[in-house]
Order: C-alpha cells, then sequence, then structure tokens
C-alpha cells in the first residue's frame, strides 16, 4: 500500500508569508499608533476643558481671581491645591500623552493631593506668586485670547503683564517636526489645539 504524502509549503513560499506580514504590519502599526494618538488627543482636550471650568469656577468664589501657579513661601499652595475642591479627580492633571509621571511629592504624604505638583503634565499660565495688587482677570486682556493651561511635561509661568518665564524648554506632547502642536485652554472656557515648534511663545 502506497503512502499519500499532504502537500506541504516551501520554504519560498514561507518567506513570502513573512515578508507578506511584514509588510502589513509595517503599514498598519503607524495607523493604529495614529488612532491611539488621536484618542489620547481627545483625552487630553477633555482634561484641559475639565481644567478651564473648574478655574472659572475658582475666580467666580474668589473675585475673578485665580489661582496661583506656585508659591515660594508655602510649596504646598499651588494651582493644584485651588481647584481640587472643583476637580477631584487627579488624573485630569495628567496628559495622557506624558509618558513619565513625577513622583509622589513628600510633602504630600497622606493626603488626597499626593503627587508631584510640579510634574503633572500640564503647563500652567499664571503668576509665580501672590501679588497683592493683581486685580480680577475680567479686566485683563479679552478672555478669548488669553492662555489659561497647555500640555506638556514641564511647567511654565507667566506673570499678569505677559512676560514669560521658561523652564528647560517646552517640549509640545502631541506630534512630531512639522505637525507637532498642543492643546491649549483659553480663559473663556474654550480648547483647542495649536500648531507651533516647541520654544514658541503663544501671543
Amino acid at each position: 500500500m502506497r503512502r499519500t504524502q499532504s502537500p506541504g509549503f516551501t520554504l519560498i513560499e514561507l518567506l513570502v508569508v513573512v515578508a507578506i506580514i511584514a509588510i502589513l504590519a509595517a503599514i498598519l502599526f503607524p495607523v493604529f499608533a495614529r488612532a491611539r494618538e488621536n484618542a489620547r488627543r481627545s483625552c487630553c482636550l477633555s482634561n484641559l476643558k475639565q481644567l478651564a471650568q473648574a478655574t472659572l469656577m475658582y475666580g467666580q468664589d474668589y473675585d475673578d481671581r485665580l489661582p496661583v501657579g506656585l508659591t515660594q513661601g508655602n510649596p504646598l499652595l499651588n494651582v493644584v491645591q485651588g481647584l481640587w475642591p472643583y476637580v477631584q479627580n487627579r488624573e485630569v492633571f495628567y496628559c495622557p500623552s506624558v509618558c513619565v509621571l513625577g513622583a509622589y511629592n513628600p510633602l504630600l504624604i497622606n493626603t488626597d493631593e499626593n503627587w508631584n505638583a510640579g510634574n503633572l503634565g500640564y503647563y500652567y499660565w499664571s503668576s509665580w506668586d501672590i501679588h497683592p495688587h493683581t486685580g480680577p482677570f475680567a479686566a485683563q486682556n479679552p478672555p478669548r485670547q488669553l492662555t489659561l493651561a497647555s500640555d506638556s511635561q514641564c511647567w511654565m509661568w507667566s506673570d499678569v503683564f505677559g512676560a514669560f518665564y521658561w523652564q528647560q524648554g517646552a517640549p509640545f506632547a502631541h506630534g512630531m517636526g512639522k505637525f507637532s502642536f498642543t492643546n491649549v485652554a483659553f480663559m473663556d472656557g474654550h480648547v483647542k489645539a495649536v500648531a507651533g515648534r516647541p520654544g514658541d511663545v503663544f501671543r
């Protein structure tokens, strides 16, 4: 009785299949990566929207004055402390495109706000310290043109007169090269993506 051999794949056929799979992976992986980043962008915009609304509610409760970014005399007093009663969700303070989050702040151990307040993933464009003569924000530049917060991996501050202080540059969180942009929350509460290059100052 003769045995019949089942047909199999030759080495050439296997190599062709592997090559096709590699080509498909090279085509599809960037598509999946872009889809994932688009989801992060949407989440980031939602975070900034919540932070903008929380800031406006804070202003309504405190005579149209905004929370300070940081204070030299009291490291526990910062924008996170000011907005926490209006947000109470620490994930909102992180841009989802920031891969490395800050370590816990030892000064905040055993508190609800137990994180490194200096590496939250968002810039807060505010005064560095409390100034006794600053007026309500409604009296400053038109709210729609005044930047409130933007996403990044380092902090940036500005005083109410528009002078900027930078620390360790300003890498945009979304996109690379000429396609890079940042999500920005404005003083009237709206948020949008703003294109530009690292180091740009929004005007």
